[in-house]
């Protein structure tokens, strides 16, 4: 029976959503007069009596990491309500960006990967037609709802690698790191409201923007070719730039989001503050893709003040960890080698450099809530915490990744604390990435311009009203690069669904996966291959492909 399944719905996962998206856009596109929640247009509020909002989003943090973040803790967990069920629907940095600024799913907001070459980056996002670009997101409906916008750090991938100096609209204050220089800590460039600053060693950072330009012009079409494009346009092969204390980017980001709070709690407009801190991301993508030689050290590298502080603080490691047997997952997994013990002690140690850099996003967090009570403006003022993904860490032998559908890369932390926000709440309802848009909206009283497919999560963290018991869509429309690095095999497309109990994976090569969460959390036991499990599959399967063309009010 499972087999006939498979056969039914054979066609792959890209083909069919790509085919979603023709036809039917004008429809996900039209201009709302009111939110998914009823928010009331902003022009019917008076602005001085609006809340100010600051959203603090992290870059691949994982739930175990708020045990480190005290800031977050105190002001959004004890503060605030925690959403323990938070989910990412595509966990990909600028997939799951680009939703945060539209409110909508991949496939109604045309993102589908990182780079423009694979259907996704910044440019697709810039330059879609119509409505459905950068021009009708949140940015902009928040400037023009009355709030002064500002954006600190990062923004979407390969932004920068055509024009070092453009800024994108609805932003009054932008601070925005330039690809490929985005993930290193210490030597990396910003566009400061339309001019370049260099932080570290200069000829390093524009070494790494010099690359970004080359790759997005001439795309390698293989690794052997990505690999001598890098030989080439890289120069600093085996060098790894200054590492000086004042450039450590989320120290010098935090000075920023804190100037611009200062800069606007005189003003009678509300500010909307987006803080995108780059860590806890991996610094040396390049040798994450095996171009070259890692840096010494842990990756990501904490600042100097947190440099030994988690060094006898154990690598977590779940009945996932080095799973003992994976020949039950589908083909791109089963072939994984067990982690020998090279590999654990690496993976041990970079979490031990994340954890620092964890710890300086904290920082920052606390930094910026000072700067708002110094204001007077604690009391009108909206904290969110968030991270783009999660990451895995050893997890189903994989050494470090994302993209993959399974949970520490899919569930993320989500607090907010705020006006009428209730303590030290713990929301259980599945919530997911498509609800942070219209929940700032919410907030703000603002109007967006195209249809969510979220809703808010703002009754439920004011305890008025839970969040609707929901299904959570899980793809992943183009593989993580159109050829395959030495540790990118395993990304391959998907889409599926995470109920309150199962998960259930449906490959772009018609393979199939199902886990029964309650009984196995740790996801170790794929049931698809058992005919006992054909009924649900079947079920599963409608779900999962009803979601996966939703618009609107049917993704609810």
């Amino acid at each position: 029976m499972i087999q006939a399944i498979l056969q039914r719905r054979r066609t792959v996962v890209t083909g069919r959503l790509t085919a979603a998206l023709s036809g039917t856009v004008a429809v996900a596109f039209l201009f709302c007069a009111v939110t998914a929640t009823g928010a009331v247009a902003g022009k019917r509020q008076k602005t001085k009596a609006r809340p100010n909002i600051v959203l603090v989003q992290a870059d691949d943090a994982v739930v175990s990491d708020l045990k480190y973040m005290p800031n977050v803790k105190r002001l959004m967990k004890r503060g605030g309500t925690d959403f323990s069920n938070y989910f990412v629907s595509y966990a990909l940095c600028c997939t799951a960006r680009t939703t945060l600024l539209t409110g909508q799913f991949s496939h109604n907001h045309g993102v589908l990967s990182n780079f423009r070459s694979n259907d996704g980056g910044y440019y697709t996002f810039r330059d879609l037609p119509g409505r459905r670009n950068q021009k009708n997101s949140l940015g902009p409906w928040l400037k023009r709802a009355g709030y002064r916008t500002a954006l600190i750090g990062k923004y979407l991938n390969e932004y920068g690698a055509l024009d070092r100096t453009e800024v994108p609209p609805g932003w009054n204050r932008w601070v925005g790191l330039l690809d490929n220089s985005t993930y290193d800590y210490y030597n990396y460039a910003l566009n400061i409201d339309g001019k370049v600053r260099y932080y570290g060693d200069p000829e390093y950072a524009r070494a790494q923007l010099d690359l970004a330009t080359s790759v997005i012009n001439e795309p390698a079409g293989s690794f052997p070719e990505l690999m001598a494009k890098f030989r080439t346009v890289f120069q600093p092969f085996d060098y790894f730039g200054w590492q000086r204390e004042k450039d450590y980017t989320m120290d010098v980001g935090g000075r920023f989001a804190a100037d611009f709070v200062k800069s606007s709690a005189p003003r009678r407009k509300p500010f909307f503050l987006y803080y995108s801190p780059p860590g806890p991301h991996a610094e040396d993508t390049n040798h994450i893709q095996g171009l070259r030689p890692g840096a010494p050290g842990p990756d990501p590298r904490p600042p100097a003040r947190y440099r030994n502080t988690f060094d006898d603080v154990d690598l977590p490691m779940p009945p996932s960890f080095n799973e003992a047997d994976v020949s039950d997952k589908e083909i791109n997994l089963s072939g994984l080698p067990l982690l020998d013990e090279s590999q654990i002690a690496e993976i041990t140690d970079n979490y031990r450099g994340r954890l620092g850099a964890v710890k300086a996003v904290d920082d920052q967090v606390g930094r910026i809530a000072r700067q708002v009570r110094r204001a007077g403006e604690m009391k009108n003022t909206y904290f969110i915490f968030n991270s783009d993904n999660g990451y895995l860490q050893g997890e189903h032998r994989l050494r470090g990744s994302k993209f993959l559908p399974y949970e520490n890369s899919i569930r993320v932390p989500t607090l907010i604390s705020g006006p009428g926000v209730k303590r030290g709440k713990t929301e259980r309802g599945n919530a997911i990435d498509v609800d942070l848009a219209p929940t700032i909206l919410d907030m703000a009283g603002a109007r967006p311009g195209r249809v969510m497919d979220g809703v808010s999560l703002l009754p439920a963290a004011k305890g008025k009203r839970p969040i609707p018991r929901r299904n959570v869509l899980l793809q992943a429309m183009r593989p993580l690069l159109k050829f395959h690095t030495p540790l990118t095999a395993f990304d391959l497309p998907f889409y599926g669904v995470r109920t309150h109990r199962f998960k259930y994976i449906h490959w772009s090569f018609d393979a199939i996966e199902l886990y029964d969460l309650d009984n196995d959390p740790d996801e170790l036991v794929n049931l698809a291959r058992n005919p006992a499990w054909a009924d649900k599959i079947e079920q599963l399967e409608k779900v999962a492909e009803r979601l996966s063309q939703c618009r609107g009010s049917a993704c609810r």
